[in-house]
């Protein structure tokens, strides 16, 4: 198996100021969002299309808030 190919110098070059650009234009004291809750369901029909529905469950904190635990899936009801 041949070893893999480092990336080109000119590749190198725009990931390097592509991260420069993302940290000048995000914003420091926009909100954290911690994702609680990942749910995939995904169907095969006979024609061979793939349905595929993802509900992400996210919690907006301040940006100075402590990061909290995971929340457990399980209901109590």
């Amino acid at each position: 198996m041949p070893a893999p190919e480092d990336p080109p110098l000119a590749r190198n070059i725009g990931s390097f100021f592509g991260h420069i650009i993302d940290a000048i234009v995000t914003d420091p004291n926009a909100p954290k969002r911690v994702e609680v809750k990942k749910t995939v369901s995904e169907e095969q029909r006979p024609d061979g299309v793939t349905l595929r529905r993802t509900v992400i469950d996210e919690v907006l904190l301040p940006p100075d808030a402590p990061t909290p635990p995971p929340v457990n899936d399980k209901h109590t009801h």
